[in-house]
């Protein structure tokens, strides 16, 4: 349990860090979640079952700071849409904690997490903060943002696998474990997020600002 309570105050500090620097602190929060059972499941007393819900603990407490982060977004639409995604899917950890039943989490995705990231780095990079005003513009961004994060939910909590085990992107030696995890976190964060989020962007910013030009 020692492993537990050490890393409890790593992610909790992690999860702090999103106050004074919202998306440093995400990122990390979202690394070490990743990361927590490489660390966890080779202790004496581990359990998985607990870990499980330390684990959607943990992931509860960072997305609580970054919700209310959120009231100091600028966009209105993009604040409703991450209420909603935030109370969607702490209602689905909720529910988990009640009945132990692990799919459940399938059908309440964490893609606020995702948003939240795509939200603060676009405001980074185009400096803008108002997203779009447009519901064909908004409705792009929601599916590039949403959809690869449920088929991931879909991997893990229904099918009950990891994704390189669907494909491994480590083609160069199948006995590297370690490079068997990094190849794939190139290969599916490619997939899953970079360039989703590279199509949610471009979709704002090739298509809304022309129209913000011209007074459409």
């Amino acid at each position: 349990m020692e492993s537990f309570v050490v890393f409890s105050l790593i992610r909790i500090g992690a999860a702090l860090l999103i106050f004074k620097w919202p998306l440093l602190g995400i990122l990390l929060s979202a690394l070490l979640d990743g990361y927590d059972w490489d660390f966890l499941h080779t202790s004496k007393s581990f359990s998985y079952d607990v870990y499980q819900v330390w684990d959607k603990a943990m992931d509860i407490t960072y997305l609580t700071v970054a919700i209310i982060t959120v009231r100091g977004w600028k966009d209105k639409t993009a604040k409703k849409i991450a209420v909603f995604f935030y109370a969607f899917r702490t209602s689905g950890v909720l529910l988990y904690f009640l009945f132990h039943i692990k799919p459940l989490l399938f059908f309440f995705p964490n893609v606020f997490e995702n948003f939240f990231i795509w939200y603060l780095i676009f405001t980074h990079v185009s400096s803008r903060h108002i997203i779009s005003k447009s519901r064909a513009i908004w409705g792009i961004v929601i599916a590039c943002i949403s959809i690869p994060k449920i088929i991931h939910e879909y991997v893990m909590h229904i099918k009950n696998v990891q994704l390189w085990h669907i494909v491994d992107f480590n083609f160069i030696d199948k006995t590297n474990e370690t490079l068997r995890q990094y190849m794939n976190w190139i290969g599916w964060g490619s997939i899953l997020y970079i360039i989703p989020f590279l199509i949610a962007f471009l979709t704002v910013t090739k298509i809304s600002v022309p129209a913000v030009k011209t007074g459409k």
